[in-house]
């Protein structure tokens, strides 16, 4: 039943299947990060969903194509939308400011009222907890004053155990709006193909697809297209960078992954449910 379900919804171009949960299931949320940030994001996301296998995607608030994504969100009001709860802007020449008047969050922005460029820089700066709140419930009232039908959050580029009270305070934020927080519902990551070299990707994603076991899995994607916009960013933090291809070839090649033959083929023939925090919210609930 769980092979002909997925079938039919892959064939249908739909990326969710809901189902009563079995304890032998292998389930997969296929999350989609970063919609919003550029103009590319927009298409990337939208062809993911609707010709691919991502099965949700967040939204960067203070991001320069919010709008847009906003605008993408509500002609499509099947997906399963989240908003990616953001503190830095991490590219080089490509800075963000607070959707908070900056002056009013003064501990998260630096002297130009900039978000700061890596979650090290912001949190050597000791941010005030209040700052951070105010902030990120602004993003998420302003996706919602959008009309953006939001079942999820998630937080983009920091590691909530980097800062004292911030993981709690992130879990807090998502009860008051009674949303679920990416990560936290017991999923267990699979392996990244982010950073892995262009001519891998599929490779390791098949291998990834092959060796899941039963449970509650989460994907990470960042999706992408050829384009002018996405060949020019370049991470700030040196480590980061990426030497070979450079980041727009990256994600477009998720993108290919994504929306690829072989990993319909593997998902099928290993009989994984897709699903979404939609979905998930709802059975937990």
């Amino acid at each position: 039943m769980a092979h002909t379900a997925v079938i039919l919804a892959l064939a249908c171009g739909l990326a969710t299947v809901t189902s009563p949960v079995q304890a032998e299931q292998i389930r997969l949320i296929i999350r989609g990060d970063d919609l919003g940030m550029t103009q590319g994001s927009l298409d990337a996301v939208e062809r993911a969903i609707n010709q691919g296998v991502m099965t949700a995607a967040a939204m960067i608030v203070p991001a320069p194509w919010f709008e847009a994504a906003a605008e993408l969100a509500r002609r499509n009001p099947g997906w399963c939308i989240g908003v990616h709860l953001c503190l830095v802007g991490e590219w080089r020449g490509f800075r963000w400011r607070p959707v908070l008047p900056w002056d009013k969050v003064r501990s998260l922005v630096d002297e130009d009222g900039y978000l700061y460029p890596s979650p090290r820089e912001l949190f050597a700066t000791r941010p005030k907890l209040e700052d951070i709140d105010a902030e990120l419930r602004a993003q998420i009232n302003l996706a919602k004053k959008r009309g953006v039908n939001l079942h999820y959050l998630d937080y983009h580029y920091v590691d909530l155990t980097q800062y004292p009270g911030l993981e709690e305070l992130f879990k807090k934020i998502a009860r008051d709006y009674d949303l679920p927080l990416s990560g936290h519902l017991g999923e267990k990551r699979t392996a990244s193909i982010y950073e892995a070299p262009i001519e891998e990707k599929l490779p390791r994603a098949l291998k990834m697809i092959q060796e899941l076991q039963p449970g509650l899995w989460l994907w990470v994607s960042h999706v992408g297209i050829h384009s002018p916009e996405q060949r020019a960013l370049i991470h700030t933090e040196p480590g980061h960078i990426f030497v070979h291809g450079g980041v727009g070839r990256h994600r477009a090649e998720e993108l290919n992954v994504l929306t690829s033959l072989e990993i319909k083929s593997a998902i099928l023939q290993k009989g994984v449910v897709l699903t979404n925090y939609r979905d998930l919210w709802r059975q937990k609930r």
